[in-house]
């Protein structure tokens, strides 16, 4: 596979007609995370809403996978 175009930033862009590799993708993934910071809380999550009954039944009384903190990724 070729070698994944960086950005300015340094960090690999995601290509638009063709498979980005997981490891490059989540190479990126903790700027992008840093940068949406800028404009939002890092957990957006809300508290309940109306599909918390289906939600829960599909992610273990949780409503929706574990959030996974910036430093682990």
């Amino acid at each position: 596979m070729n070698k994944p175009k960086l950005s300015k930033s340094g960090f690999p862009t995601i290509p638009m007609n063709e498979v980005m590799p997981y490891e490059d993708w989540l190479k990126g993934r903790r700027a992008r995370r840093l940068n949406g910071m800028r404009v939002a809380p890092e957990i957006i999550r809300r508290k309940e809403g109306p599909d918390d009954e289906r939600l829960r039944k599909l992610y273990n009384g949780e409503r929706g996978l574990p959030f996974t903190k910036t430093e682990d990724l």
